[in-house]
């Protein structure tokens, strides 16, 4: 099998990745991708040989015109942007509190550069939380840099300066979906044997000391006759270097240091896409307006049809042609005639748009609504998991996942595990019905209402006791950049369960 071969579900989650993605960017990123859009079919007109040089030349004004006629249709369209407005409101949920930390204090540099380039801890739970909600998936390499080799190829022992230096401590890598091209799991699928990840490097050209290129790496995580091996691949399927074997506590590790971080749990398997849905509804209205306003574009402007007794005369009265402007200036005969034909508005295509946006507020409201809202507590399911909103699980995903980074770094520095950072789940729609979920959702993806607006709200509610210039720093300096074991899921959905049993009583008085 080729080093650089995909695993079996790869191109097809990178094509619902590549969607999504284009949905929250915006109409820029959508145009990228219209080949996977139903666009307009315009005939085209072959040319081969034989044909006559008019007939040639007519085939290709035609097919001009029409590929002119595409890009039109395709920039008349006006971009809702209910998949990007959603995105930045799930990831500002789980922000609007910060969260809870408990770090040893060997481990406490990792605030403020977990990654070795000077991204601290807060940043990258930021970049998580930001990929999993768009693309359900991220993975994050503890990586243990190795000590410098002597002229006779061993490995020297570090001073106690170099111990302490952020050079030599454990780094967390971190690596997007599009970047994790494969993975092998063992036969009971338990534990990862293989991962393979690509990793680009700008690199000098030869002999030019102005130019650089980009060159893909595969970095190759194994596991070898029960040990961690970490190798660097080239493009011509050699190894740089020499396979790494990482010691933590003095021996090699027997499992795979790298984290996948997914919206339904943290294994390798692909997680559902939690804003497919959404982004595929809002590309589906994108159509419909380029449609429309292509519609409007036609049936707005008449088409002019002239009746002449006399071509020759009409042709000699007006050598330029017909001047259909609105201006326009023609000499016809007594006997000649003009009639305007226009296409008939309809109002199907607005229609169906705006199904498409009451659409698109219900997938929204849905990723934060826990799915047995509407039972009675005694109706409800036991299995937190089965009620737990998909915003929620994600939370829930990714401070258990951090849980383990912190476990093996502690490993590699010879600690024991106690850190802990755990994500907000707390969420201000928990105390909402879905109508008033939805109502939300609707203007905030609608931009009739700022998210500024959820501010006092979440103050009420306990979420967050800083003003709102507080947050808006706290969120300028996130710069946009989630699980608990199932005991703790349980008892945080009891306590949820509790208190919409009490608001629920307390209304019906």
């Amino acid at each position: 099998m080729s080093l650089h071969k995909t695993d079996s579900n790869y191109l097809e989650q990178e094509e619902l990745r590549q969607q999504t993605r284009a949905a929250i960017a915006g109409k820029y990123e959508v145009l990228k991708i219209i080949s996977c859009l139903p666009g307009p079919q315009y005939k085209t007109f072959p040319t081969f040989s034989g044909m006559s040089p008019e007939a040639s030349a007519q085939a290709q004004r035609c097919n001009q015109q029409n590929s002119l006629r595409v890009d039109s249709y395709w920039s008349r369209g006006r971009w809702f942007p209910a998949t990007g407005r959603t995105y930045e409101t799930l990831g500002g949920m789980i922000w609007s509190k910060e969260p809870e930390s408990d770090i040893q204090p060997k481990l406490e540099y990792l605030i403020d550069n977990a990654d070795g380039t000077g991204c601290g801890l807060r940043e990258v739970a930021q970049k998580t939380v930001d990929e999993v909600i768009a693309v359900a998936r991220y993975g994050i390499l503890v990586d243990m840099p190795a000590s410098p080799i002597n002229d006779n190829g061993d490995r020297v022992q570090l001073t106690a300066a170099q111990n302490g230096s952020s050079e030599f401590l454990p780094k967390w890598i971190q690596y997007k979906a599009e970047s994790i091209i494969y993975f092998r799991t063992s036969g009971n699928a338990t534990s990862v044997d293989e991962i393979r990840l690509t990793e680009v490097r700008s690199e000098k050209v030869s002999g030019n000391d102005f130019e650089y290129e980009d060159k893909v790496y595969i970095r190759r995580l194994i596991m070898i006759d029960g040990k961690y091996n970490n190798q660097l691949w080239n493009d011509k399927k050699e190894m740089v270097g020499a396979s790494v074997i990482p010691v933590a506590n003095g021996e090699a590790l027997t499992e795979i240091p790298f984290q996948f971080f997914g919206a339904d749990d943290n294994s390798a398997e692909y997680s559902k896409l939690p804003l497919y849905d959404l982004a595929n509804e809002n590309l589906g209205h994108f159509v419909l307006d380029c449609d429309n306003r292509d519609n409007l574009h036609y049936h707005g402007q008449g088409m002019t049809n002239v009746f002449v007794e006399n071509g020759e005369d009409f042709a000699e009265a007006n050598p330029f042609g017909l001047d259909v402007g609105a201006k326009g200036k023609n000499q016809f005969g007594v006997n000649d005639r003009v009639e305007i034909v226009q296409i008939e508005a309809t109002g199907a295509i607005p229609s169906e748009m705006l199904r498409d946006e009451d659409r698109m507020v219900m997938s929204g409201a849905q990723l934060v609504t826990d799915n047995n809202a509407n039972e009675t507590l005694g109706a409800k399911r036991i299995d937190a998991n089965a009620s737990m909103s998909a915003l929620k699980r994600i939370s829930f995903n990714i401070t258990d996942g951090f849980k383990q980074l912190f476990t093996w770094t502690a490993q590699f520095l010879g600690e024991e595990s106690t850190s802990m950072y755990k994500l907000n789940s707390d969420f201000i729609t928990d105390d909402l019905t879905p109508e008033m979920i939805n109502a939300h959702i609707a203007l905030v993806q609608g931009n009739i209402l700022p998210a500024i607006t959820l501010n006092e709200t979440a103050r009420k509610a306990g979420l967050t006791d800083l003003d709102n210039e507080e947050i808006a720093q706290e969120l300028n300096d996130q710069q946009l950049l989630t699980g608990g074991g199932p005991e703790e899921m349980a008892a945080l959905q009891a306590q949820l369960d509790d208190a919409l049993e009490k608001l629920a009583a307390k209304g019906a008085e």
